[in-house]
C-alpha cells in the first residue's frame, strides 16, 4: 500500500498560501516519504533473498555463477516466514547446502526435479532484536534531526526576508505558523511510526517503555497510521522478486 500512497497531504500537510512555508512543507514531506521505506528495510528478509548473490561454484570444470542454476523465493504464512529454493542441477547442491547452512538455515528436501529445499526462516535471536532496535532508533532520531534542520532553516529564512521587507510581518508570522505546524506533524509521524515499527519487530515481548509512547498508542489507530506499511508483506516481497526476474530475463540488445 505504500507505492500507492501520497505521503504529501496523506500524512504531512502542503501549505500552498505561502511560498516560504510551501518549499519547507515539501522539503519536510520529502524527509517523511524517505523515512518509511528505511523502516521497511529494518528486519528486512532480503538478506536472505540475496543469498546466492556473488556466490559461485564449480560444473563440468567451469566456475558458473549459483543464480543462474537456483532460485530463492520468500514464502510469507501468517507470522512465519519460509525460504524455499529450487536447484535445477544437482551438481550444486552440495555447495547451495553450504551456503543455506552458513546462514544457519534448517533446509528439507520437499520436491525434485527440480530439487526443491524448504526452511523456516529463523526469528532474530536477542543480540539481532537488539541491533535492529539501536538501528531503528538511529534512524527516528536521524530523521527527527533532518526535519528540524528544515524548520530552522525555513523560519531563518523567513526572519531575513522579513528584515529586508521582502515579507510583511503579519504574512511572516502566518507563514511562521504554518511552517511549525507542519514540523509538529511531521514530528508524530516519525514517533507514531517508529512506535509502530517497535511493536512490530517485538511481537508479544512488547511493553510500552515511556509516557510518551503510551500518548502516542492511540494515534496507531488512525486511518493514516493503519495505512503506512513498515514490515515487508508477502505482495511486496512478491513484487520484488517478479521485478528482478523481469529484469534478468530481459533481452540484450
Amino acid at each position: 500500500m505504500n507505492e500507492e500512497l501520497d505521503v504529501e497531504g496523506h500524512l504531512i500537510e502542503i501549505i500552498e498560501e505561502d511560498s516560504y512555508a510551501e518549499a519547507a512543507s515539501h522539503r519536510i514531506s520529502d524527509k517523511i516519504t524517505s523515512y518509511i521505506p528505511q523502516l521497511l528495510d529494518i528486519g528486512s528478509i532480503k538478506q536472505f533473498k540475496n543469498l546466492f548473490y556473488g556466490e559461485r561454484t564449480k560444473v563440468d570444470e567451469t566456475i558458473r555463477v549459483i543464480s543462474d542454476f537456483a532460485q530463492i523465493e520468500i514464502e510469507i504464512v501468517g507470522e512465519t516466514k519460509w525460504i524455499v529454493v529450487d536447484v535445477y542441477i544437482p551438481e550444486i547442491l552440495d555447495r547451495v547446502n553450504e551456503i543455506l547452512a552458513e546462514a544457519e538455515l534448517e533446509m528439507r528436501q520437499t520436491g525434485e526435479d527440480p530439487i526443491k529445499l524448504r526452511g523456516q526462516i529463523p526469528a532474530p535471536n536477542d543480540t539481532e532484536l537488539t541491533v535492529m532496535l539501536d538501528g531503528l532508533d538511529t534512524l527516528a532520531s536521524r530523521s527527527l534531526s533532518a526535519i528540524n534542520a528544515v524548520k530552522g532553516d525555513a523560519l531563518s529564512r523567513l526572519r531575513s526576508a522579513m528584515d529586508k521587507e521582502f515579507i510583511e510581518p503579519l504574512d511572516a508570522k502566518e507563514a511562521g505558523i504554518g511552517i511549525t505546524r507542519v514540523h509538529l506533524e511531521a514530528t508524530e509521524v516519525i514517533k507514531v511510526l517508529r512506535l509502530k515499527k517497535r511493536m512490530d519487530l517485538l511481537g508479544r515481548r512488547f511493553q510500552i517503555s515511556s509516557d510518551e509512547e503510551k500518548g502516542l498508542m492511540p494515534k496507531l489507530e488512525e486511518e493514516k497510521y493503519i495505512e503506512i506499511e513498515v514490515t515487508e508483506s508477502l505482495e511486496s516481497v512478491k513484487e520484488e522478486q517478479a521485478a528482478a526476474k523481469a529484469e534478468t530475463e530481459e533481452p540484450e540488445e
